[in-house]
């Protein structure tokens, strides 16, 4: 196998947890909709496109959720991912702490997010197959 290399992405990704009541498809149809529309007219989105250089949503699939039990692994509790590359972390946290996040997404989010179950982590990128 290669030797894994680092790289100079500076990656978060959130779990995100749907809020009680909604099902996977009601979460999904949201999340892809209205709420990806409101992110993309944001204002710090369109002006600091060096904040995230990169927004990827990932939706959990029904159908494989019980696999990782099957290998011994537990089931995960998530209902998406949201992988975010920037310059630097303080890009991306920039975004987040914007009095326009809060005042305008923050608001949207609680409409299909459990936002308290929801995680976030800050990873550095080591890519050992390419």
């Amino acid at each position: 196998m290669p030797e894994s290399t680092s790289t100079d992405t500076f990656r978060v990704i959130i779990f995100l947890k749907r809020k009680p009541g909604l099902t996977r498809e009601e979460f999904r149809s949201y999340w892809d909709g209205p709420h990806a529309q409101l992110i993309a007219s944001l204002d710090i989105a369109k002006r600091n496109v060096k904040n995230v250089t990169k927004y990827d949503r990932a939706h959990t699939s029904g159908k494989y959720v019980a696999v990782p039990e099957a290998i011994g692994f537990s089931a995960p509790d998530w209902d998406g991912l949201l992988l975010l590359d920037g310059e630097s972390y303080e890009k991306i946290f920039e975004v987040f702490l914007s009095e326009e996040y809060q005042k305008i997404v923050v608001p949207d989010e609680e409409k299909f997010l459990d936002r308290p179950k929801c995680q976030m982590l800050p990873v550095g990128v080591v890519t050992a197959i390419a």
